[in-house]
């Protein structure tokens, strides 16, 4: 402040000197127009106006303000300008001055002494400034003065400024046997001053002292009366020696006790309150105590220190006066004001940072902890957020946040890009397509009039949910005479000169536009797993006309696709050829009759059954996880009449053309994938309307091996079938992982996959679809030093996880690809004529996948995989293998554990012994809790073979 205003006076006398040592109000009306217009745009203060007098008032006001920069600017433009504008009146001379204040004192009475008083008074003002009656008002207030000065010294005391007399009065003390003298100071009541002014020295200074007399004696008074309600012997704070010592050293004042010393203080508190003092000053003191402070979302409370500022003189009245001290109070408030004054600064710096992350949906516990993180170091011992600590907490929380923030605005950003779904795929968009929807049951006759259509449209895609369906497909249309290529996952037959396409679902091609695409069982829009590619399919098949083929609960789905797309729909119903009659009672496994499918629903309960019926049929067998090649060999002896019975799982229900009359259930439930259930109604139907088929018998027949599940689905084939529920899965193609990859800056596949499950919002009845299977393989491919396109390709080949054979040839792929090595294919080293165990039928079958793999990545990255004959070579070879195994009348089953040979009826994948050995390590860890008897076939259930 100091060096502020040293500044200021050397502006003040740099401005004189251009202003002819006048200042600057009055020189800078000598600054001519141009000047000041000059002056004005230096400033950057002109306004446009050249009026002179507007000029010079805002120039005065400027300087007024006292803004050193201003004056500054102001005191440089002038030494710039060079220009010196003088006082045009005279200097007045320093001895007119003198004359004049002579002059006029000659009209007072007055002495030496004031005429000398009255000179040094003047002689700096400038002479017109000087009259008479400035003379007569500073004569009066010199005489006051010396009136009152006169008065201090025969009163030995002093006037304050509101005119009550302040002296020193000896007070005398006795307490026990102690007498002393204290000198106290004493004040009178405000004199009058008119009476002051006008009384004289003589009635004033005896009237003074009578009233210094009685306020003495008024305060020897009181003090005896103070010192006789002293308890010398018990009191409550002070000891008699304490209360002497404290009387005698206390400095005048006007209390009759006074302030107790610091160390006594410092004792009492101690021993009464057990509150250190901790600071001492001259008037206040300051107590400082630990506290603890429970803070929102945190485990640990905050510690600080409280410090609490007491007035030493007051603490001294109530003890003095024996009165409960209030500190406890007073710091149990300023705790409660400090805590509530914390809690607030700190909600207000938490709700700033939740705004700036409101983006990114933290949790409260989340967002509480990083504030914590970033506040607590800089929190001293006082709780107290300052504006400076908020600003670098803010600044810190924003540098924490910026890279998931940006993430999460790039998210935003793609999810508005691609939240209209059909949107992603363009050349379906800009055809004005035509839906068509056959509907009916099974044997309706839907698809054949579909493919008729298809057959005669110029160009056209056929899109089958089975390998074995598309290559049906395919040489359909090249009996009827019309040039087709299969495009499967693990196949391509390819025809330079085709007009039409048949393929798997998946295999759909959006960028090839074409005439008539046909869409096969449309109800498989509501599978778990693969329901996404029949969803994508509709929405983004690239045809004028689309037309799909399914059961009657599909027809909603197939509704609102076609309003959400604002396409025109056409629904065709069709009608059951020949009937379908539901048994009346089970039939016994004995009692079978040829053209029979019996259905199971794992492989280990179909080749179990295969295995029973062999003994008396002829059998064949399918089931999802051997080849195409061998279920369609297995179907050609069934309906070529080389096997009499099929024992399938439910993978007959699309659409396989088979002479079956009559269909069994072995079973009234399934696994599907996640948990053990009962079938659906949907289920039954589309399983039960394989028996019967048009134009090889005039009925089919619909039963059960067993009661219960003839039960169950008779119960079944009668109910309503439940419509297909919203929302339909749906999942990105290459091109849109790319659109995600480079809006979120992301090269981690897992990562996008996860973000495009999770996070994608669709207008429409869409979510992302369930993709565990490309989860996992994205997780492991993301491992290696691999281009997205790569990485994409490899996450969504035909990779089966519960395989560790595949697992393990598909990690080798992905090492060689990496290292850019050509990846051979390794055949099994020994192949018999068939199989002696379910365990090297399952091989097999893992080995047939792995060529499967093979070949589809050999379609699409042939530069690396570079035996593919070689690869289908073996798959002939074990196809063979397989299908031979599968007409030997039985295997020989074998135990998990140890390999000895199981019983031929059972049902169980142990053997006895390595059971009870099982059996009693469980029993050992268990015995520490009461063992219950448990019966033996239930607790043996988890190990039947194939679960």
């Amino acid at each position: 402040m100091a060096k502020k205003k040293k500044k200021m006076i050397k502006l003040n006398q740099s401005i004189r000197h251009f202003f002819g040592d006048e200042g600057f109000d009055e020189g800078i009306e000598r600054v001519p127009t141009e000047s000041l217009i000059a002056l004005a745009h230096t400033l950057g203060v002109f306004s446009g106006s050249t009026d002179k007098t507007a000029l010079i008032k805002m120039f005065r006001r400027l300087w007024s303000e006292g803004e050193s920069d201003n004056r500054e600017m102001i005191v440089a433009f002038f030494k710039n300008e060079g220009k010196i504008y003088p006082n045009p009146k005279p200097k007045e001379k320093p001895h007119e001055r003198e004359e004049k204040i002579d002059e006029l004192l000659e009209a007072f009475e007055i002495t030496p002494e004031e005429r000398r008083a009255l000179h040094a008074s003047f002689i700096d003002i400038r002479t017109r400034k000087i009259t008479p009656e400035k003379i007569a008002g500073k004569l009066e207030h010199i005489r006051y003065t010396r009136k009152r000065e006169a008065l201090e010294k025969a009163l030995e005391g002093k006037f304050n400024f509101d005119d009550t007399l302040e002296y020193y009065a000896p007070i005398t003390y006795h307490i026990g046997t102690e007498t002393f003298t204290k000198i106290h100071v004493l004040k009178t009541a405000p004199m009058n001053e008119k009476r002051l002014h006008e009384e004289t020295l003589d009635v004033l200074i005896p009237e003074i002292t009578e009233l210094k007399t009685t306020l003495t004696t008024q305060k020897q008074k009181q003090t005896n009366l103070f010192l006789s309600s002293l308890n010398l012997t018990s009191h409550r704070y002070l000891t008699q020696e304490q209360m002497v010592s404290s009387l005698k050293s206390a400095p005048p004042s006007i209390q009759t006790y006074g302030t107790l010393s610091p160390d006594i203080l410092r004792e009492v508190l101690a021993h009464h309150l057990h509150t250190p003092l901790t600071s001492i000053g001259t008037e206040d003191l300051m107590i400082e105590i630990d506290k603890q402070l429970h803070l929102p979302h945190r485990g640990l409370p905050l510690e600080y220190t409280l410090s609490l500022h007491l007035d030493a003189t007051e603490l001294s009245r109530q003890i003095w006066n024996e009165e409960e001290l209030t500190i406890t109070a007073m710091v149990e408030e300023q705790s409660i004001h400090e805590e509530r004054a914390f809690l607030e600064e700190l909600n207000h710096l938490v709700n700033e940072c939740r705004t700036r992350a409101k983006l990114l949906e933290m949790s409260e516990e989340l967002l509480y902890g990083i504030v914590y993180e970033l506040l607590l170091p800089y929190l001293s011992l006082t709780p107290h957020i300052s504006s400076k600590t908020s600003r670098r907490v803010l600044f810190a929380f924003d540098q924490r946040i910026a890279g998931e923030l940006l993430k999460r605005q790039r998210q935003a950003l793609l999810a508005r890009t691609v939240r209209d779904f059909k949107n992603l795929f363009p050349l379906a968009r800009s055809l004005r397509r035509r839906l068509i929807f056959h509907t009916g049951p099974t044997n309706s006759g839907k698809t054949y009039t579909a493919f008729q259509q298809l057959k005669k449209a110029g160009t056209g895609y056929y899109l089958a949910p089975l390998r074995l369906l598309a290559l049906e497909g395919y040489e359909s249309l090249r009996d009827e005479g019309v040039s087709a290529s299969l495009i499967t996952g693990e196949e391509q037959l390819l025809d330079e000169d085709a007009t039409h396409i048949s393929s798997t679902i998946e295999m759909l091609n959006f960028e090839t536009e074409v005439d008539c695409c046909v869409i096969d069982e449309v109800q498989m829009i509501d599978d778990r797993d693969r329901g996404w590619a029949w969803a994508n399919a509709i929405i983004g098949a690239p045809a004028k006309t689309v037309i799909m083929t399914g059961s009657p609960n599909a027809r909603e789905a197939v509704v609102a696709l076609a309003e959400y797309l604002g396409e025109p729909l056409e629904i065709v119903e069709f009608e059951r050829k020949n009937p379908l009659e539901l048994l009346k009672s089970p039939t016994p496994i004995d009692a079978i009759e040829p053209k029979t499918a019996v259905i199971a629903f794992t492989r280990s309960n179909a080749l179990r059954l295969k295995q029973q019926l062999s003994k008396t049929y002829r059998t064949s067998v399918i089931y999802g996880n051997l080849s195409p090649e061998v279920r369609r060999e297995e179907a050609r002896r069934f309906r070529e009449g080389e096997t009499d019975i099929l024992v399938a799982t439910d993978a007959i229900s699309m659409g396989l053309n088979l002479p079956i009359k009559t269909l069994l259930f072995s079973k009234a439930d399934k696994f599907d994938g996640q948990n053990q259930r009962n079938l659906t109604a949907t289920e039954v139907r589309q399983i039960s309307g394989r028996a019967g088929r048009y134009g090889l018998s005039e009925k089919g027949y619909v039963g059960a091996l067993t009661n219960d599940v003839l039960k169950t689905i008779s119960t079944l084939f009668t109910k309503n079938i439940e419509p297909i529920t919203l929302p339909f899965n749906v999942m990105a193609n290459f091109d849109h992982i790319m659109l995600v990859s480079n809006i979120l800056e992301e090269k981690s596949l897992s990562n996008i996959v996860d973000f495009f499950v999770q996070n994608m919002k669709f207008e429409g009845p869409f979510r992302a679809a369930n993709l565990e299977s490309m989860q996992e393989a994205s997780a492991i491919v993301d491992h290696y030093d691999l281009d997205m396109r790569t990485k994409y390709t490899l996450a969504t080949a035909p990779l089966s996880t519960s395989s560790p054979l595949v697992m393990a040839a598909f990690e080798r792929y992905v090492r060689a690809l990496e290292q850019k090595k050509p990846i051979a294919y390794i055949p099994p080293q020994r192949l018999g004529n068939h199989a002696l165990s379910m365990e090297e039928l399952q091989e097999a079958e893992d080995r047939i996948k792995e060529i499967s793999l093979y070949l589809w990545l050999s379609y699409r990255m042939g530069e690396f995989f570079v035996d593919a004959e070689k690869a289908r070579m073996f798959r002939g070879e074990l196809n063979r293998f397989i299908e031979n195994s599968l007409q030997q009348s039985h295997f020989v089953p074998r135990c998990k554990t140890c390999g000895k040979p199981l019983a031929p009826q059972s049902e169980f994948a142990i053997c006895q012994s390595c059971f009870n050995n099982l059996n009693r390590a469980k029993q050992g860890i268990k015995n520490a809790i009461s063992p219950s008897k448990h019966n033996e076939r239930d607790s043996r259930k988890s190990f039947r073979r194939g679960r």
